[in-house]
């Protein structure tokens, strides 16, 4: 008989919540199995398709045998030619200080740990994407949540790290833009918290994944104003590579070879053929592809938000990236849990109940992902005019 009892497992696990989220997956597999059109705008990840000279490049390495353990910072053409591309956005970032990592979650996990010790706070912004706090806590850290609200784009203010920091918290956290909001930290006050950060000799974390997903050409990555940080990067997002497990994070000189020699302890290496195929993200017609894919997107948003605001969804403002739309639900349902399950048994259109993102903001919160092409999304919000009219 399998014996379905054992030793007591860590205590950290008993505190990670579910997704909820994943009551809504859980229906939408149903529906589908049972041949009803599901229109998928519940999770955080872009429809288009990897590049083909990506595929390409991956296919020639598994041939000639790049299956093997790589240097652990990354193999150096790869770290060469992220290097390039920032250079090509202004920014002087040598290869020396790029460690390529397994997905954005390999260089949160890795900046969390080299930088947070048992019982050291981390301050960060609620809403947040609902794995960062589960990094900090990996580490024995915990999470000091800055409140935030739809008046400041839910992005925090460097005068809210002067009022509520404590000697506890070590390390602030930011991304930018947001998930789930696609809102980015105005630059102004991104520049203010980082002299914080460089004042207080605390560290700074940036998620900076969907950075090169901007929808205006002033988005500037962290990088612009301090190179004094940590910073995530990802080819998941604006690559279309999610399914690669290939990010990388640029390193602080003061804690280059601690995160270094932490990486090959933890890791060993990132996927090598994976990164392989990852140069030829940088070759013109993989990079005309992203740029193309970005403007998609962009179209995209403009398309929804005015839809949403007729059916009576509130939105503090429009995205500034990335590929979410965050939505006040409260003149529809004061339940979004509820709304988004019936949506989903009633209309098969898929969508997030902000719970998943939030442990303060009312349960009338919403995440919209906008990763279907235009005719599917327009779809979506004729079933969703008919929900909420109906």
């Amino acid at each position: 008989m399998r014996r379905i009892d054992g030793p007591k497992l860590a205590d950290r696990l008993q505190a990670i919540p579910p997704f909820h989220v994943m009551e809504i997956v859980r229906i939408a597999e149903a529906l589908e199995a049972s041949g009803v059109d599901v229109i998928h705008l519940e999770v955080g990840e872009p429809d288009f398709p990897t590049s083909p000279s990506v595929i390409e490049r991956a296919c020639a390495a598994l041939h000639a045998g790049k299956t093997r353990y790589t240097d652990a910072r990354g193999i150096q053409p790869l770290r060469d030619a992220l290097s390039r591309w920032y250079q090509g956005q202004g920014l002087n970032v040598p290869a020396s200080r790029i460690q390529i990592t397994v997905g954005a979650s390999g260089g949160l996990l890795l900046s969390a740990a080299a930088t947070t010790n048992p019982g050291d706070a981390v301050l960060m912004a609620d809403p947040a994407y609902p794995c960062n706090p589960r990094f900090v806590e990996a580490v024995g850290g915990v999470v000091h949540w800055i409140p935030t609200n739809a008046s400041t784009q839910f992005q925090p203010r460097a005068a809210q790290l002067e009022d509520m920091a404590t000697e506890r918290d070590r390390s602030l956290m930011l991304a930018h833009p947001a998930n789930p909001t696609g809102q980015a930290v105005p630059a102004i006050e991104l520049e203010r918290m980082i002299q914080w950060c460089r004042n207080t000799r605390r560290h700074l974390i940036v998620d900076e994944i969907y950075q090169n997903l901007a929808f205006t050409q002033d988005l500037q990555s962290s990088l612009a104003f301090s190179d004094e940080h940590f910073v995530i990067g990802s080819f998941s997002k604006y690559f279309n590579m999610t399914g690669w497990r290939l990010g990388w994070m640029v390193i602080p000189d003061y804690a280059l070879e601690a995160t270094q020699r932490l990486a090959q302890h933890l890791f060993i290496c990132a996927p090598s053929f994976a990164q392989e195929a990852a140069l030829a993200c940088f070759e013109p017609d993989a990079m005309r592809a992203a740029e193309a894919h970005r403007i998609e997107l962009q179209a995209r948003r403009d398309l929804l938000i005015p839809r949403l605001e007729a059916m009576g969804f509130q939105i503090a403002a429009d995205p500034d990236g990335a590929f979410y739309v965050f939505v006040d639900a409260s003149n529809v349902t004061q339940n979004s849990q509820q709304f988004c399950t019936d949506l989903i048994r009633q209309t098969g259109v898929a969508i997030t109940p902000g719970v998943d993102f939030s442990g303060t903001l009312p349960p009338t919160w919403i995440r919209i992902a906008y990763t279907q092409p235009i005719a599917r999304l327009e779809e979506a919000m004729q079933r969703m005019a008919d929900f909420i009219g109906g």
